[in-house]
């Protein structure tokens, strides 16, 4: 055990989706890079997020599929999941990634330190490991710590059988039974590998609806489709506690003043993310850095905190908890550190939701257009009419496009098959400023997903051709 002085010339502490990019990004623009993570590379995102949960994703939506096999003639018999199995490729996965991460650290030379940073002042950090401390005096900073899952009062993870998004995502077998507390995207995300696998889920909301960053058209189109999100959600629900009966967990709620009890081999509690925890250890007190009324660190289009030296990316700067978002703010951020002129422009961000179907939106909605314009062009579009849609079996939802009175693109919704693939191009077609002709003369191959959406756009210009 030791102590040692050493120093930076940019200084990232976190190692998720931000961080690591940060760190690389600064490499990249000539900086001398230290990164400091508690845990593991990767973050929360790569190792209890989003990989681990859309490799549970996709090979449960195999069980599905099979059910497709056999109606064109492929007789699977019996099919038996051995989860463990499934379990160990998707830590595959996620050692494969991280070994990525960790090759591009070395290979941009940067100095990856494993321990828990915390400010001495806003020049210099200490960081505790298993060998000492170490003091690191930087010219700038970049936190890229996290946000870790919301406990409810009653509903602590100290708890037996009482977990957060992260452990659910480690468990040895498919549970029988599952109760979700929290109806967004996590929750509803959840209910989709679980449900395939063969498990009856459970989800407790305490709003009015499930999904409430989605418009009410989507997530009556994903309910419709398909049972799993219909049959076992309690809505204005509120949890109260957990009881026990045999053994199991049992959570107590109250919905219309009624007590409402529901048992499962888990409560899962995902409820959302919140920042504090992860920055406490960060002792910001010894710095100028200021936090916003929510609690989240202050930062500027440049992702500057109120210390002029130090920046912070992804959920710790604030809404969306998106490592998408993280990513392109650790960009930014990295750029100015090296003295360059760039900025967060948060205008055109996607959101994903890997349903069945997935669901998948960037820009203003129908309502918000029409709030904001004296008038708006609209074009919606089924799967049904997508031929590479029924040939694969997924013919489920539909694409919408809304424009301006002069065809100027404003926003798109799809709910459907590779809609989490689609929306790039929407995305793009958004940051350029196109209109609806940029889109219908753009060449799609056929058969494929994103044909629908140029269908969309000639709609909205009432133009279609396979549409109604």
């Amino acid at each position: 055990m030791g102590e040692s002085i050493t120093q930076t010339g940019l200084l990232v502490v976190g190692a998720g989706p931000g961080g690591y990019t940060a760190a690389i990004r600064g490499a990249q623009k000539g900086l001398d890079v230290t990164l400091v993570e508690k845990e593991t590379v990767g973050g929360v995102c790569l190792n209890h997020g989003c990989i681990p949960a859309k490799a549970l994703i996709h090979a449960a939506g195999f069980q599905r599929d099979i059910a497709h096999w056999n109606d064109i003639g492929i007789n699977t018999g019996v099919v038996d999941v051995d989860f463990q199995a499934v379990q160990e490729w998707k830590n595959d996965v996620i050692e494969q990634l991280d070994e990525g991460v960790l090759q591009q650290l070395d290979h941009h030379g940067v100095e990856y330190l494993n321990g828990t940073a915390s400010f001495l002042d806003s020049n210099t950090m200490r960081v505790v490991h298993d060998d000492g401390t170490t003091d690191v005096g930087f010219e700038s900073a970049i936190l890229a710590t996290g946000s870790q899952p919301i406990e409810i009062p009653g509903l602590e993870f100290d708890q037996k059988g009482v977990i957060s998004s992260r452990e659910v995502l480690q468990v040895d077998e498919v549970p029988e039974e599952l109760v979700v507390v929290g109806g967004g995207y996590i929750g509803m995300e959840a209910v989709t590998k679980f449900s395939k696998f063969g498990a009856l889920i459970k989800v407790v909301e305490a709003r009015d609806r499930v999904l409430p960053m989605f418009e009410t058209e989507i997530v009556d189109s994903i309910q419709e489709t398909s049972e799993m999100y219909s049959d076992h959600i309690y809505t204005s629900t509120l949890a109260k506690h957990v009881e026990y009966e045999n053994g199991r967990p049992v959570l107590v709620a109250e919905r219309e003043g009624e007590e409402l009890r529901l048992s499962g081999d888990y409560i899962v509690v995902a409820a959302g993310r919140e920042p504090k925890t992860a920055y406490r250890s960060l002792d910001l007190e010894n710095t100028s850095i200021e936090l916003d009324d929510r609690g989240y660190i202050k930062t500027d289009e440049r992702m500057q905190t109120t210390a002029e030296n130090v920046f912070c990316v992804g959920d710790a700067a604030g809404d969306p908890h998106l490592a998408h978002v993280a990513y392109r703010q650790a960009k930014v951020a990295a750029a100015v550190a090296a003295g360059e002129d760039d900025s967060y422009d948060e205008r055109y961000v996607p959101a994903v939701m890997y349903t069945d179907p997935e669901v998948a939106i960037v820009g203003l909605s129908e309502s918000e257009a029409a709030d904001e314009y004296e008038e708006i062009l609209v074009g919606n579009v089924p799967f049904t009419t997508s031929g590479r849609a029924l040939t694969t079996n997924k013919s489920s939802g539909y694409v919408k496009v809304i424009a301006d009175s002069n065809e100027k693109l404003l926003g798109v919704r799809i709910v459907g098959p590779r809609a989490s693939d689609s929306i790039a191009e929407a995305t793009l077609a958004l940051e350029m400023g196109a209109h609806l002709e940029d889109i219908t003369n753009t060449i799609h191959a056929h058969p494929t997903f994103p044909e629908s959406l140029a269908e969309a756009a000639e709609d909205a210009g009432g133009e279609s051709i396979h549409s109604h």
